[in-house]
């Protein structure tokens, strides 16, 4: 390896902290976006159905930082990844099917529904 090289390992690390930071603010602006809807006077079921949009990519970025860290501590120790772990971390069906099948179009047809949360 060369020493202008980046281990595996460590990129998997620093994509796990950026999703770390991406997962964080999203969940921010989610509380922020929910308190400013349920302070809005009658907030449209257009609006209720972004936030809950909003909470998917939540999810799905909560997801992808487990499996970006799970697959770091793999990659130090020079070792596969546990299949049953990863599943287990996953909250999401369409993350389950994306990243343990390589079905990334379970990612693109993933759609908020049924009945609105609010947060």
């Amino acid at each position: 390896m060369r020493p202008e090289d980046l281990p595996i390992s460590a990129l998997l690390s620093r994509l796990a902290d950026t999703l770390d930071g991406l997962a964080a603010r999203t969940s921010q602006m989610q509380d922020d976006l929910g308190s400013f809807l349920t302070q809005a006077s009658h907030p449209s079921r257009a609006q209720l159905r972004e936030l809950q949009g909003l909470d998917l990519i939540h999810q799905t970025l909560d997801d992808l930082r487990a499996a970006a860290h799970l697959a770091a501590d793999a990659a130090g120790r020079n070792d596969h990844i546990d299949i049953v772990a990863l599943a287990d971390l996953l909250r999401l069906e369409s993350c389950r099917i994306a990243l343990l099948q390589g079905g990334e179009a379970a990612l693109e047809e993933e759609r908020p529904s049924g009945e609105v949360d609010f947060f």
